[in-house]
């Protein structure tokens, strides 16, 4: 379960799915992940945040995130859609290093237009899983499915938009995503803003104030972040110790790990895996969730389809 193993039906990248969900704890899969909340509520953890969704919201979670469902109403019903990473990269090859940034709660007031299409493309792709089976379906959900990714890919690109609404120009969105794939190498002692700047062509000043302006963060906390969760996965699925685990997730020292998790997670390294690390056995026994046929969601989606046409 650590990380979950997504098994597709044959012949097919991705799948989709009703669900009362009530517990889920922390894992993570190399999937891209679309939660829509169609009745009730859940509070959904990525990594250290968590947030409580209600009827109609919708959050994406990105290949090998962390994160969980937990102590939500016991009369929810989640739409989840699971995509194959790999699929995801080889339709959008541009979009590699692409992160999705969708969380209803705390964006969509800001660009409610692009909120309700994505719903569109969701309930379009549902209208048409729920037709008879035969050719003109599955070329139907293969088109829907396509449009959906493309339009996520696009629109909802952290490193073109980040948590705002207006997009990056394209020098800036390709320095971004040479930034993000440089800080994935978790290489410690040897990725700087100063290298980067260097390699853009820029000064350390203005790299420096576009990351915090657009993102509302610093560089060394964007490289935290990814780093600290990377060290929460280990935490969970090793007996590691601290020390190693810092090192291997590229802090410099474990003080910056146990500042990281302080401030992120709300606890130290060792009270998150005393809080969260169970054996197998036990982890799929906190699992707690019921199926509903996948028709049920057309009934909570039927006034958003159409809206991309």
């Amino acid at each position: 379960m650590r990380p979950e193993v997504i098994t597709f039906p044959q012949d097919t990248q991705f799948r989709a799915m009703v669900r009362n969900v009530t517990n889920y704890p922390y894992h993570w899969h190399n999937a891209l992940e679309i939660v829509c909340v169609l009745q009730g509520q859940a509070s959904v953890g990525v990594g250290g945040g968590t947030h409580l969704l209600k009827e109609k919201d919708i959050l994406v979670i990105n290949p090998d995130e962390i994160h969980r469902i937990d102590k939500s109403s016991r009369d929810n019903k989640l739409l989840l859609l699971q995509i194959d990473s790999a699929f995801y990269r080889e339709l959008h090859p541009d979009h590699q290093y692409a992160f999705i940034y969708c969380y209803s709660p705390y964006h969509e007031a800001q660009a409610p237009e692009k909120y309700n299409k994505l719903k569109g493309y969701i309930a379009d792709l549902i209208c048409a899983l729920n037709k008879k089976p035969g050719k003109n379906q599955e070329e139907s959900v293969q088109d829907c499915l396509g449009k959906m990714l493309f339009y996520m890919a696009y629109s909802f690109d952290y490193l073109r938009f980040g948590p705002g609404g207006k997009a990056f120009d394209e020098k800036q969105v390709k320095r971004n995503k040479k930034m993000y794939k440089d800080i994935l190498k978790f290489s410690p002692g040897k990725l700087g803003l100063k290298n980067l700047a260097g390699e853009a062509g820029i000064s350390l000043y203005h790299l420096s104030h576009d990351i915090k302006h657009k993102f509302g963060l610093t560089f060394q906390e964007l490289l935290d972040h990814i780093r600290g969760e990377q060290a929460a996965k280990l935490l969970l699925c090793t007996d590691k110790r601290i020390a190693k685990v810092s090192a291997e997730s590229g802090f410099s020292d474990p003080k910056y790990l146990i500042k990281h998790f302080k401030l992120n997670y709300h606890c130290t390294p060792s009270e998150f895996r005393k809080m969260y690390r169970r054996d197998e056995e036990t982890l799929i026994s906190q699992v707690e969730y019921h199926d509903y046929p996948l028709s049920e969601a057309s009934k909570y989606l039927e006034s958003y389809i159409g809206v991309t046409k």
